[in-house]
């Protein structure tokens, strides 16, 4: 699981006194029990799975991303630096992402299948599309304007 990976991932990282992964993969970790503290409050059997801890970890990089533009507009450039060596950290963690070639035709099948034809049916193709077995290999920032475009095409 994940998890596992996470926590050898930081017993090596602190053997190497590597502290910018060590920083990182604490926040991820600590990111993980926040969620499972509300799992369990909601659902006390539930366990946390590696399809929430990716989710997770794909809302650190876009968070990391959205600092990354506020440092550069304020010329902060060693900051928006530290943020993206955070970002390479995180995605050592996240599953292969598929080809863009791949992902358009996985948006264009579901836009096919729903019967999609306008800007009105986008929030039911992107749930569709977060619903996909391969969710958590598509970036969903990518896959919306793909989607966007087939929509107004």
């Amino acid at each position: 699981m994940l998890k596992k990976q996470l926590t050898e991932s930081l017993i090596a990282a602190v053997k190497n006194k590597d502290k910018e992964s060590i920083n990182t993969i604490r926040l991820i970790i600590a990111a993980i029990k926040d969620k499972e503290i509300a799992i369990k409050t909601d659902h006390k059997d539930k366990k946390i799975s590696n399809e929430i801890i990716f989710n997770i970890l794909k809302s650190m990089i876009k968070q990391r991303n959205e600092s990354i533009a506020l440092y550069k507009q304020g010329n902060r450039l060693e900051l928006a630096e530290n943020e993206k060596k955070e970002i390479d950290i995180i995605k050592g963690f996240l599953p292969k992402q598929l080809d863009d070639k791949i992902v358009k035709g996985i948006c264009e099948k579901i836009v096919k299948n729903l019967n999609a034809n306008s800007m009105s049916d986008m929030g039911k193709v992107m749930a569709e599309l977060k619903k996909h077995e391969s969710s958590s290999q598509i970036d969903i920032a990518k896959a919306s304007s793909y989607v966007k475009i087939i929509l107004n095409g």
